[in-house]
Order: structure tokens, then C-alpha cells, then sequence
């Protein structure tokens, strides 16, 4: 499974601060654990994308959901 402790860290930091820059940075964690879901990475690349908390991806990095 791809929800490494990485991946979760990233998406816990991002997901309490409101901050989240680091959405490419969880894409190549997520890629680096085995994560191939092409909607997923390229949601978290997408430089368009505006993410708030209650991110569907975090959410599922984080089990939120």
C-alpha cells in the first residue's frame, strides 16, 4: 500500500497547517511507495489546482474518508 508513513506525514502536516505547497511532494512520495493511480498524482501536480482541507487525496492519505 502507498500510504507510507512519508506519504502520511506530508499529508498530516499539509492538512493541519493549510498549507499546501508540498501537494507535488506527496505525488512523488505516493509514486515512490508504488502509488500508479494517474488521478491522484496528477491531481497533487496539477499547478491549477486549488486544494483546501478536505483535499479528496489527503483525505485518503489520511484515512479520512
Amino acid at each position: 500500500m502507498w500510504r507510507t508513513s512519508t506519504a502520511v506525514a506530508i499529508a498530516q502536516g499539509m492538512y493541519e497547517s493549510r498549507n499546501f505547497a508540498a501537494m507535488p511532494i506527496l505525488a512523488d512520495a505516493l509514486q515512490d511507495a508504488g502509488c500508479e493511480a494517474e488521478a491522484i498524482l496528477t491531481h497533487c501536480r496539477d499547478p491549477e489546482q486549488v486544494h483546501v482541507r478536505g483535499c479528496w487525496v489527503v483525505d485518503l492519505v489520511l484515512g479520512k474518508g
